[in-house]
């Protein structure tokens, strides 16, 4: 059966510029499971974020359920595109001493079609890691991965020579990696909902 596996990949959504669009049904059905999530799933959700490794045995006794309820909420839950993606957390560095530049990104002549023509361009990249469309001064954030500052130049003149869409750009240097998703508390984090109500 599928399910989440039991031989070190860990929990996490994939990356957003992987994700596919949701057709108009699609999205409202999403929406209406959402609607239906409880604490107990929530309960699985951090579990399955904090250990990835965990089998749905121990998952079913640290959440109060059979194995097999607690596999038929996982499903529901990636029916909701809620769980969204397993994998491992690689860390780049270690792996093939890459360093990650954070950069910002203002398109020069703004527009839908060059929007749509630079988001292509960087989805196919394979040294673009992360991309967030913004509000504000800029466009978009985006992550990139190279073998040093020499690669990463190589990198961006690319984008600019072969997207033509031009832009602007600022990057920071990644100097130490502090918190990111994989490190969040998942049931902290929901419960600064009760926040709001104060």
């Amino acid at each position: 059966m599928g399910g989440p596996p039991d031989h070190g990949l860990t929990f996490g959504s994939i990356c957003a510029k992987q994700d596919r669009d949701l057709s108009g049904k699609d999205r409202m059905t999403a929406n209406d499971q959402r609607k239906d999530i409880d604490r107990i799933d929530i309960k699985i959700l951090a579990l399955l974020h904090r250990q990835g490794r965990v089998t749905k045995a121990a998952m079913g006794e640290a959440v109060g359920l059979s194995a097999s309820r607690c596999w038929e909420r996982m499903k529901k839950l990636e029916k909701a595109r809620i769980i969204r993606g397993y994998h491992a957390e690689v860390d780049l560095g270690r792996l093939a001493k890459l360093s990650t530049f954070v950069v910002q990104i203002k398109l020069t002549d703004y527009s839908y079609a060059k929007a749509k023509t630079f988001e292509a361009g960087i989805v196919s990249d394979p040294n673009i890691v992360a991309c967030q469309a913004v509000l504000g001064d800029v466009d978009y954030l985006i992550t990139v991965a190279a073998f040093g500052i020499e690669h990463y130049q190589a990198i961006m003149e690319r984008l600019l020579a072969t997207l033509n869409v031009p832009f602007d750009y600022v990057t920071f240097p990644v100097t130490k990696k502090l918190k990111g998703e994989a490190g969040l508390d998942l049931a902290r984090l929901l419960a600064t909902a009760e926040d709001l109500d104060d």
